[in-house]
């Protein structure tokens, strides 16, 4: 687009836009002002101002647009997160029964467990309970047993004791309808 103008006649030529060089408006007085002049008061904003309000407007109603849809966004991954934890957990719990169900396996492990829930003893052996001049006992109940109570073991008979242990062992269980 280069031509051979110099560039002083080619800015004014460009101003003219159609009229010659020494050319006057018609009705143009100096020191008057045209009507068209008077009549438009109204400032304009300068076209960047213009640009920026736009743009402010737009970025406006795209934050209005993608709020709900980044906040939507932002609960699932919270939700993602808690089920992988969730999930984590529970992996971690089915590895620890795992693990106890083959410790099950060992015929030593169930003996020993049978000893210590259930206090069992091997033929041959002799179990005591330690009990001081009181006549509590020492022995403590261990988790999944009903505690007996000292009123049971005053002089009640052995049969009466029996059936006390069997009344406490039914405590807390739900009552079951016959048919």
């Amino acid at each position: 687009m280069s031509t051979n103008k110099p560039r002083a006649a080619r800015t004014s030529a460009t101003r003219g836009a159609g009229r010659s060089v020494g050319a006057r408006r018609v009705g143009a007085r100096p020191g008057v002002r045209s009507m068209t002049g008077a009549a438009s008061t109204v400032r304009h904003a300068p076209a960047h101002v213009r640009r920026l309000l736009m743009l402010v407007a737009l970025v406006v109603v795209m934050g209005l647009i993608l709020a709900p849809v980044l906040s939507g966004y932002l609960g699932q991954r919270a939700q993602i997160s808690a089920a992988a934890d969730q999930i984590e957990a529970e992996r971690s719990q089915i590895a620890d029964l795992e693990s106890e169900l083959a410790r099950w396996d060992n015929p030593a492990y169930v003996e020993q467990q049978a000893r210590q829930r259930l206090r069992f003893v091997k033929e041959g052996e002799i179990a005591f309970a330690v009990i001081d001049d009181s006549g509590t006992d020492y022995t403590e109940s261990l988790p999944g047993m009903a505690p007996v109570s000292d009123e049971v073991l005053a002089d009640s008979p052995w049969y009466g004791q029996v059936w006390e242990s069997v009344n406490i062992a039914n405590e807390g269980l739900p009552e079951t309808k016959e048919p």
